[in-house]
């Protein structure tokens, strides 16, 4: 028999000394539902999960503006959840048209207004696609109402691929509510750490039929989509969570066209205290 290779050998090493999870996991295509296992377990032990009952979180926020007019600024951010119900207050100042305030009571969203009966286009998104609350998808793993700490929530999950999101690889999960509805949702998970990294919402619309191919030529379809994306996880308490928080809201239309974004820096976080319920219905305040 031949002599192996000096190579040939430390090869042979590498292979057998290489880690069986490590050669698993890179030979295996992971189901949605193991995604969600060990997403679930880099948040923390299953006790630690179980006593996840309320937060409140605060911190600082900045707005800019980069389409659909200019400007930025600087306010304070506050997300509480307790169960279902899930608040988040982005305040700019006490007259600012800037200001976000959303509170979802287990069953209704309501929100604020810039004026009576006027409301941002934020809030208008968001109010039409109610959807996004009513799944607890709102806020990621700071919010106790993330669906996934909840074994009876039914919503249908599908393995998509994988797709680099800031230069880490992520595994994306489709997700059908219960219900059903008219946005495209996707959520994406670190390849290593399994934590929550992006959640993004889409609506298309097909452009108008039109008869003049030169209008038909100029036509083009409306694109409504809302990106959250998580990052900075370190522990608090016994749950390992994300501490800063980006959303960004794309209109692509010819008219009226918008992108904007907010940056939420978490600072404070209170665990287990026992919220009043009419916090979270901004109707009755």
């Amino acid at each position: 028999m031949k002599k192996l290779s000096l190579y040939s050998v430390l090869l042979l090493v590498v292979i057998i000394s290489r880690p069986t999870s490590i050669l698993s996991q890179e030979g295996k295509k992971l189901t949605a539902e193991e995604v969600i296992a060990s997403h679930l377990n880099s948040i923390g032990t299953a006790e630690a999960r179980a006593a996840f009952k309320s937060l409140v979180a605060q911190g600082v926020v900045t707005v800019n503006v980069r389409i659909g007019g200019n400007g930025q600024g600087k306010g304070g951010a506050v997300m509480a959840s307790q169960g279902p119900m899930s608040l988040m207050g982005l305040i700019f100042g006490p007259q600012d048209y800037s200001n976000e305030k959303m509170a979802f009571n287990g069953q209704k969203l309501t929100l604020g207004e810039l004026r009576p009966g006027e409301r941002t286009r934020f809030g208008g998104f968001l109010l039409t696609h109610d959807v996004i609350f009513r799944e607890g998808l709102f806020g990621g793993t700071l919010s106790t109402a993330w669906p996934f700490l909840d074994n009876d929530r039914k919503a249908k999950l599908r393995y998509i691929g994988t797709k680099n999101v800031n230069d880490r690889k992520a595994y994306v999960l489709g997700y059908e509510p219960r219900e059903g509805n008219n946005l495209d949702i996707k959520l994406y998970f670190d390849a290593q750490t399994f934590q929550h990294l992006r959640t993004e919402y889409q609506q298309e619309f097909q452009a108008p039929t039109v008869s003049q191919p030169k209008l038909a030529a100029i036509q083009r379809g409306t694109r409504l989509k809302l990106m959250e994306e998580f990052s900075d996880f370190r522990k608090e308490s016994n749950l390992v969570l994300p501490h800063t928080y980006k959303i960004q809201l794309t209109f692509d239309t010819d008219n009226n066209p918008l992108l904007q974004d907010w940056v939420v820096t978490l600072t404070h976080f209170v665990f287990g205290k026992t919220l009043d319920a009419k916090q979270f219905d901004l109707s009755a305040q």
